[in-house]
């Protein structure tokens, strides 16, 4: 693996005509609680890096713990595009030389609202052609979001561009808030254009997860689990489904499995499950012929669980719980279960990623008519979709959601989204004693999830996403226009800030003033000092500049001519957008420093001159 720290990155591939360059400013393996955005980003680079389907892959990190992290986790996971040597990573600073060096086939981001414009500016100002920006969204739903979205809204935005939706339920919302941000600031959709949205799901891995033949054929034979190929070595990989029941003290009892984070702010309130129960034994299901199993991750304190159990409890349902599973134990649980349920009802939720691995392990779904879900799960094929009643008018919580933290308002929200008990009994009940309907929705549901949302199939519709989208053609015009485009919350530094200063380096000042060299100044150009700097400034400074300057400042000099011959350096060095900022920087670095010092026309040193 590579690592450059001073300049673009350097690469055979890079130069080769026809080299297919991916690149991202984003690490994709975050460390901390699971969350459903970890997993799906960690899961799609190590799917996406064993295809292999680019010569080249360059990561721009923010610094060193992204580095170190990103790779650990490459060698533990990918080690053969290791061996290829086609990784490297650089910085972020490194970032827009090598743009306008490196002819990128397309880059991806692993979050599609935070760096999203950002990129596409730069790439605009620096590439020379305009290769695809996407980022993938995950939860939209954080009120703090919305000066994201209102970024996303400009005028450079190119028909290369787009924002991979998860969901129809996700292009839906993204069209709305787009909409919604146009009419409040009185936007044409003319002049300031969304990204494109493409829909690609997220993915699984099915041959990380249990198959459930030997289950169909056998109900409690106790299949066995495979390991996760090519994966990190697990001791207890091959815990069986009849190991794990037995583990959970169940024995022929049908087994309904929740997989997730026990939440009802962030996931999903789970109370109405258990009056759903109840109301299924009053339609067939045997009181005591099902146990509910509820397997994730809750808060430190865990007093949800114990709440949840202590109510179960007095309702006569067999509860049991199993927080923060190993990996291990999760495909146990896949496979010892006979049912998934996942009765979300929380916008935060935007795909449903343990249902589509409940499917791929070939258990039948029982779901909310929620967001991503309805994707995934064919009602009456592959499992049940349970309709939801939600709200509209939310003008109080709108305005109370910037005071409040987001657990508060999801929770809000939450409450005000009801999934339909009565049809989510008739679904337990359903499900739960026929054993016939649960083999035919989980291999249906098996088969689905293998052809449509494996990361192999996924992965293909990237590829073909970013092959069209690097096809889509671009007149000259539409390009310079492009190009052109400033984005209107761009920060200008060198026009807000212009009242903090005595003066500015501008035409009519360098008129005014000769530059000559110091005596700190000549020590340099001898080479006697070093080119001292801050770290990070080596990517502005480059030392033949400051050494021509010194030179042609060993006598006074007119500031216009100082700065002229600077120009035409940076103009032959490196020609760009940044060549007079690069050159004022030069001189005002040296100013600063005490390497050039100003004087008048007349000769007096200009300090408290009131040039």
């Amino acid at each position: 693996m590579q690592t450059h720290s001073t300049s673009a990155i350097p690469l055979p591939e890079a130069g080769r005509p026809g080299a297919r360059i991916w690149g991202t400013t984003d690490a994709f393996v975050e460390h901390g609680p699971v969350l459903g955005r970890k997993v799906a980003n960690a899961t799609f680079l190590e799917a996406f890096l064993r295809l292999d389907p680019f010569d080249a892959y360059h990561f721009f990190l923010s610094g060193p713990e992204e580095d170190a992290a990103l790779r650990a986790w490459l060698r533990e996971r990918c080690s053969g595009i290791l061996r290829r040597k086609a990784v490297c990573i650089g910085r972020h600073e490194h970032l827009h030389k090598s743009l306008s060096e490196i002819p990128y086939r397309c880059m991806h981001l692993s979050d599609g609202v935070t760096r999203f414009t950002q990129l596409v500016r730069l790439r605009n100002a620096v590439a020379p052609s305009l290769f695809p920006v996407t980022g993938v969204t995950h939860s939209l739903s954080y009120e703090r979001f919305m000066p994201a979205y209102l970024k996303h809204l400009w005028s450079g935005v190119s028909p290369r561009d787009a924002l991979i939706v998860t969901s129809e339920s996700v292009r839906l919302v993204m069209d709305a808030v787009f909409d919604g941000l146009r009419r409040a600031y009185g936007l044409s959709r003319e002049d300031f254009p969304r990204p494109l949205l493409e829909k690609i799901p997220l993915g699984v891995d099915p041959q990380s997860l249990p198959c459930p033949a030997e289950r169909w054929d056998a109900p409690k034979s106790a299949p066995r689990i495979p390991p996760v190929p090519g994966g990190a070595p697990v001791a207890d990989h091959g815990m069986a489904a009849g190991e794990m029941r037995s583990r959970l003290g169940v024995d022929r009892e049908v087994l309904f499995l929740y997989f997730g984070r026990i939440c009802p702010y962030s996931k999903m309130d789970l109370m109405p499950v258990f009056s759903a129960l109840r109301r299924a034994e009053g339609m067939g299901l045997p009181a005591n012929g099902y146990a509910l199993i509820l397997a994730g991750w809750a808060d430190e304190d865990q007093a949800l669980p114990l709440a949840l159990r202590q109510y179960a409890e007095s309702l006569g349902i067999r509860l049991i719980t199993l927080l923060r599973p190993t990996d291990a134990e999760r495909r146990a649980l896949y496979a010892a279960a006979d049912v998934f349920l996942s009765p979300s009802d929380n916008i935060q939720e935007s795909f449903g990623l343990t249902v589509a691995e409940a499917g791929a392990a070939g258990l039948p779904v029982i779901a909310s008519d929620f967001d991503g879900y309805r994707d995934i799960v064919l009602h009456g094929k592959t499992g049940m979709l349970v309709p939801v009643l939600g709200f509209t008018d939310t003008t109080e919580t709108d305005l109370l959601a910037t005071f409040w933290f987001d657990n508060q308002y999801h929770l809000k929200l939450s409450q005000s989204c009801a999934v339909h008990v009565p049809a989510l009994a008739e679904a337990l009940a359903g499900l739960g004693t026929d054993a016939a309907l649960r083999r035919r929705m989980g291999e249906a549901g098996r088969i689905r999830i293998r052809e449509q949302f494996s990361w192999e199939a996924v992965i293909k519709r990237y590829m073909a996403c970013w092959d069209k989208l690097a096809e889509r053609p671009l007149t000259q015009n539409e390009e310079q226009r492009l190009r052109a485009a400033e984005h209107p919350q761009r920060m200008r530094f060198g026009e807000y800030f212009r009242g903090h200063f005595s003066h500015t380096l501008d035409p009519a000042w360098l008129e005014r003033v000769l530059l000559r060299r110091t005596e700190t100044g000549g020590t340099l150009y001898k080479g006697a000092l070093p080119l001292a700097h801050y770290a990070g400034m080596e990517h502005f400074l480059d030392g033949e500049a400051v050494r021509r300057m010194l030179l042609a400042a060993r006598k006074p000099v007119p500031g216009t001519l100082l700065m002229r011959s600077l120009l035409l350096f940076f103009q032959e060095r490196a020609p760009g957008p940044f060549v007079r900022e690069r050159a004022a920087f030069t001189l005002l670095w040296a100013l600063k420093h005490d390497y050039l010092e100003y004087i008048h026309n007349d000769g007096t040193i200009g300090v408290f001159s009131g040039l």
